[in-house]
């Protein structure tokens, strides 16, 4: 008699949670999203919101160059991340190695809102077909620490003085090539010949002495800046972002008409385990919330209407996402056909 009690009463409770009681999403059990991706892309602040909605778990690796991220990217033939946060020095070459699929716009819901100069864009439609979505931009800056450098730098001619021996960083990463071809005055800085590359090595020659370290991630920047090490540099948004929210006294210089640049992609593994997911992640981060929260952790501009409704028309204004003005100037970073050259180059000047 108990026994048929209890048993009712089970029943009884198993039908009453299935009706009442929240139940986790299908893919919570299963489901790891993973991600190569620059640093900032996937902060827990605005990730955990996804993972809620979702139940797929954010698992990303950090990045500190194209370079890297191409290499980490292949060296699993593509089975080991879902997506990519590919930059436009490197979205062709990804395409060209067979290494990602066509995008179907029709799954993402919030595609049409990306900004409609950056649908179909070069950096990122091969053969008429997308196989990225962009979804953040932003040049590269002069960042310095306004304790020792009072008044704003006007030209990346700083650099090169004296008094800073010692005291500066650059990014680790052949790309910089390119920006000291625009301090150079060169037109192309994606398309230079031996004799250019041979200016361009002089100049970096030149700098050497006043470079400190060759920083590869924006957290290490930050932390040369708070260690005193370096006193300027050339960086992304991200680290004056960070070091803003730090307290350090830091400013941020962009000199006119000298600046590179980058408009970053989300594309998708030709053999992602996840390719349900990788579309979702993709069309949270188109959102509001998801734009949202790449610009708070970065300082990036986001690349979507919904973005700039989220944030406000005040910072969508000092982000450039009103009119666009300041991408239309940036020498973007692209494919560079001569780049194993400029691979050569850049080690022998950064050992």
């Amino acid at each position: 008699m108990w026994r048929r009690l209890l048993i009712a009463w089970c029943i009884g409770w198993l039908g009453f949670s299935a009706i009442f009681l929240p139940i986790a999403p299908a893919q919570a059990a299963n489901c790891t999203l993973t991600a190569i991706v620059w640093e900032g892309y996937t902060d827990p602040s605005f990730t955990k919101e996804f993972e809620a909605q979702t139940g797929c778990a954010v698992k990303a690796t950090y990045a500190g160059s194209s370079d890297e991220m191409f290499a980490k990217f292949r060296a699993g033939g593509g089975r080991t991340y879902d997506v990519i946060s590919a930059s436009g020095d490197i979205t062709e070459r990804l395409y060209k190695a067979g290494l990602v699929r066509a995008i179907d716009t029709d799954q993402l819901k919030n595609y049409s809102s990306v900004f409609e100069s950056f649908q179909g864009g070069k950096w990122n439609t091969f053969d008429g077909k997308p196989y990225g979505v962009t979804f953040a931009w932003g040049p590269n800056v002069l960042v310095y620490d306004t304790k020792v450098i009072k008044t704003a730098p006007t030209s990346w001619d700083v650099l090169s003085d004296p008094a800073y021996a010692g005291k500066i960083s650059l990014p680790d990463n052949p790309m910089t090539i390119a920006d000291v071809a625009l301090w150079l005055g060169k037109p192309e800085p994606y398309d230079l010949s031996e004799a250019d590359l041979a200016e361009v090595k002089q100049k970096l020659l030149e700098l050497r002495p006043n470079i400190r370290k060759f920083w590869t991630t924006a957290g290490e920047l930050a932390n040369l800046f708070q260690s005193g090490e370096v006193v300027m540099a050339h960086a992304w948004p991200l680290t004056y972002t960070q070091l803003s929210e730090a307290g350090f006294p830091i400013g941020s210089a962009s000199p006119q008409g000298k600046l590179t640049g980058w408009t970053d992609s989300w594309m998708i593994s030709k053999k992602s385990p996840h390719p349900e997911a990788a579309y979702a992640w993709i069309d949270f981060i188109l959102s509001g919330a998801g734009q949202k929260g790449v610009m708070d952790v970065t300082g990036y501009s986001g690349a979507t209407t919904l973005g700039a409704e989220a944030i406000g028309q005040e910072r969508a204004h000092e982000l450039f996402m009103d009119d666009l003005s300041l991408h239309s100037q940036i020498k973007m970073w692209q494919s560079v056909k001569n780049y194993d050259q400029w691979v050569q180059l850049w080690n022998e000047i950064r050992t």
